[in-house]
């Protein structure tokens, strides 16, 4: 989706009766948190859709090593769910 015209949070909004799974990356091809994408906005749209599903992070380039991507990327989508619930 980073690729679209229109934003994230957007896209979420208008295709949630179709979203069945929700695949999280950057547009560097690394997980949430290692590029410049906010992923606040984007919790923040599947919670308005009420979006029940599982997040998993999708990658493409394992340089960091497996086990630094998935805890950074746990540890970064936790805290942009904390910074909804303030």
């Amino acid at each position: 989706m980073a690729s679209e015209g229109t934003p994230i949070p957007d896209l979420i909004r208008r295709f949630a009766p179709l979203m069945v799974h929700f695949h999280a990356n950057d547009a560097n091809r690394l997980g949430p948190g290692f590029g410049d994408l906010d992923f606040v906005p984007i919790f923040e749209a599947l919670g308005e859709v009420d979006y029940q599903g599982w997040v998993s992070v999708e990658v493409f380039d394992y340089t960091p090593g497996v086990e630094r991507l998935a805890r950074e990327s746990i540890d970064y989508m936790q805290d942009c769910l904390g910074k909804l619930a303030e």
